[in-house]
């Protein structure tokens, strides 16, 4: 049974119906380009006698006929990409797998703008123009559309993601504020994960690979149907050794189930369910004393989720969702009796967060013009942590959403989106109103202007707005940090706000080749700051140390631009790069640290060829310019080279892929601390279909 797909709420990673019709016609001089290059590869197609040569041209003609590109995140409606109402980097399977990348972020280096670094091999940092600490918390990140940021630190756990790298279908990212269609979090760039549908992965899948630093992975998936219902149940296990000298080893357990079921003309329900357990470890190094705490940690992170789509006709739908999500860091913490002689001091980091949430939208497409969609949200969050909160009650966030967002086209060249979200801000207790606005103006068929306002909100975490972390002297050359609840008052804080003016230009010649650059302003106000304050006038706090607190600075400014280039020929070539250009400023004292996070320059390139007999090689270049992450030591800029060569093979209905990865083959690479560099190294994997 293949997925269905409705005009206005596509599946993930499903061409909506109106898209795959192909592209706008074109003039007559188009016309005849189009003509000539299709009489080119039958020509050689004669000339070469190579079935393999006609098999590729042909390939050529049905990928050029798909019709533009299309993306579903930036307005919740299937839109061509060079008219949606946001810059959107779009991150196919073919990409993720030509990257040679073994984890999801990695995978994001390839984006112009976005930096990654690891404080620990258990411990991502993603952040998109700067501007982080290890937490990275402004950036949202969705799989499906179902928000899986953790409400106690306002980041992700990108090593505990539910989903495997292997189950994603794309990946679209939004580089620019998106809170009218997503809220709080969306302040800087949006990243939704998309999986493929349960039909697509019907049958056998199976992946093993292992290499230098004790890496090891391993991957099974198996789909079919029962009747009217599409499954697919997958399963991986992850690890590696981590820094040198650094007790950081991780072991991951992923497990993630979807199911599609045709109600036949009451539409479709999909069901999705995933889960991750992180086996990890930690170590706390202390300048001051010779010694090291060493401890191991589990967290486990898992979703569930609900979808219902009911077409009234073709010209609107509904959709339903319920999404459940938690987080359980069952962190023992250490004890110091066994370092410090006659010291005892327990610390325990433990904490659980869930989230509930539920949506509803109508979408209507009202004539060729113009079309909606509109909808309402409610998510509450809870979390709970006697360290960190300093009692057992939990902390809980309610959030109501009402959006809205339509398209208008007067004209066939040129067309206006308009949208909004009205959020409730609860620790605030006021409503936020987070609109955007964009004009597109095709000069042709392939060459597009745009320009657009948009709007991003951040609300603070629960850390950030009750939690106290206050460094306490123990007469002893060593320095811990304790949070407590009581005796100071916290709270108050405002949502960060940002504002974005974004000039862009869009060629896209054929579906295969696009050329996408845009200059940009972006404006963040009431900004969240951590930062070190006396304290002596509290029982809980002694004499002479010092609080860690957080309140609203700002405005810090970002100003660029980007360009991203994504080139494929009938040859098997394909190219995909960008370069972005950033400069940060402020004038506030607290924020100058957070400015030297942003790099003045940034490049990625990723070359990848397929060759006859099944071969195929790539190269990944990653450069990214000097910077420090906030409160670190200041980095050089660094080259980062990922090489792969890789053999399919081909018996019957069975398909087998080989893959030689090389990693880091430029030299050694520091991307968060100077002293933590990542080695050279060697993976091999060997993946089977059926």
């Amino acid at each position: 049974m293949k997925p269905r797909s409705s005009f206005l709420f596509p599946r993930h990673g499903s061409l909506p119906p109106h898209v795959r019709r192909g592209p706008p016609r074109l003039p007559a001089v188009h016309a005849f380009r189009e003509c000539s290059n299709g009489l080119f590869l039958i020509g050689l197609c004669v000339v070469a006698g190579v079935p393999s040569a006609c098999a590729r041209a042909e390939e050529w003609d049905r990928w050029n006929a798909e019709g533009p590109s299309f993306v579903l995140t930036p307005s919740r409606l299937p839109q061509r990409l060079d008219e949606s109402p946001s810059s959107v980097t779009v991150i196919d399977r073919a990409l993720i797998a030509a990257s040679g990348a073994r984890r999801l972020e990695e995978v994001l280096r390839l984006i112009p703008g976005f930096q990654v670094g690891y404080k620990y091999n258990n411990q991502p940092t993603v952040a998109y123009h700067g501007l982080s600490d290890e937490f990275a918390r402004r950036v949202l990140v969705l799989i499906n559309g179902q928000r899986i940021f953790q409400y106690s630190g306002g980041g992700v756990d990108w090593n505990n993601l539910p989903v495997p790298l292997q189950d994603i279908e794309r990946i679209e990212v939004i580089r620019g504020p998106n809170a009218a269609a997503y809220g709080s979090n969306a302040l800087t760039a949006v990243i939704n994960i998309q999986t493929g549908s349960a039909a697509e992965y019907a049958g056998l899948s199976a992946q093993a690979g292992g290499g230098t630093n004790r890496t090891s992975d391993g991957f099974f998936r198996w789909g079919g149907q029962v009747g009217r219902f599409d499954y697919a149940f997958s399963i991986a296990r992850q690890g590696e050794g981590g820094y040198p000298h650094v007790y950081d080893d991780r072991r991951n357990t992923l497990a993630f189930f979807q199911g599609d079921l045709s109600l036949g003309r009451y539409g479709e329900l999909q069901i999705m369910a995933g889960h991750a357990r992180g086996d990890y470890q930690a170590q706390n190094v202390n300048s001051a004393y010779p010694g090291t705490f060493e401890r191991d940690f589990t967290d486990t992170n898992g979703f569930e989720s609900l979808q219902w789509r009911y077409a009234f006709t073709p010209d609107d739908e509904l959709l339903f969702s319920l999404a459940h999500d938690r987080v359980h860091h069952g962190d023992p913490g250490f004890s110091s009796a066994a370092v410090i002689p006659g010291v005892v001091l327990n610390i325990d980091f433990q904490f659980e967060e869930e989230r509930e949430e539920v949506q509803l939208q109508y979408a209507r497409n009202f004539s060729d013009r113009w079309r909606a969609v509109t909808g309402l949200g409610f998510y509450r969050d809870a979390y709970r942590s006697l360290y960190y909160l300093n009692t057992d009650a939990e902390a809980v966030t309610d959030v109501t959403q009402i959006f809205g967002h339509g398209e208008y086209r007067p004209w066939e060249n040129l067309v206006f989106n308009l949208g909004a979200m009205i959020e409730r801000a609860p620790l605030s207790d006021e409503w936020l109103f987070l609109p955007r606005a964009s004009a597109h103006w095709h000069l042709d068929p392939h060459h597009t202007l745009r320009l657009i306002y948009s709007t991003g909100s951040r609300q603070p975490s629960v850390y950030e707005n009750q939690g106290q972390a206050i460094i306490q002297g123990l007469n002893v050359p060593l320095t811990l940090f304790r949070v407590y609840a009581t005796g100071i008052e916290r709270g108050g804080l405002s949502p960060e706000r940002s504002r974005s003016l974004e000039l862009g230009y869009f060629w896209q010649p054929a579906p295969a080749v696009n050329l996408d650059l845009r200059a940009f302003e972006e404006r963040i106000d009431d900004y969240i700051v951590a930062y070190d304050r006396p304290e002596t006038h509290y029982p809980t706090v002694l004499a002479g140390n010092e609080v860690v607190d957080f309140r609203n600075e700002g405005p810090i400014t970002t100003r660029g631009f980007e360009v991203q280039l994504n080139w494929k020929n009938e040859r098997g070539t394909r190219l995909f790069g960008g370069y972005a250009w950033l400069k940060a400023n402020t004038d506030s004292l607290l924020l100058k640290d957070y400015a030297q996070s942003v790099p003045r320059h940034g490049a990625s390139l990723l070359l990848d060829q397929t060759f006859e007999g099944g071969w195929e090689a790539s190269l990944a270049y990653k450069y990214q310019g000097a910077m420090h992450w906030y409160r670190e030591a200041p980095l050089s800029s660094y080259n980062s080279l990922t090489g792969r060569v890789a053999k399919r093979l081909h018996w019957g209905k069975t398909t087998a892929l080989v893959e030689l990865i090389g990693g880091h083959l430029a030299g050694s690479v520091s991307d968060y601390r100077p002293e933590r560099e990542w080695d050279r190294g060697l993976y091999v994997r060997f993946s089977i279909d059926h």
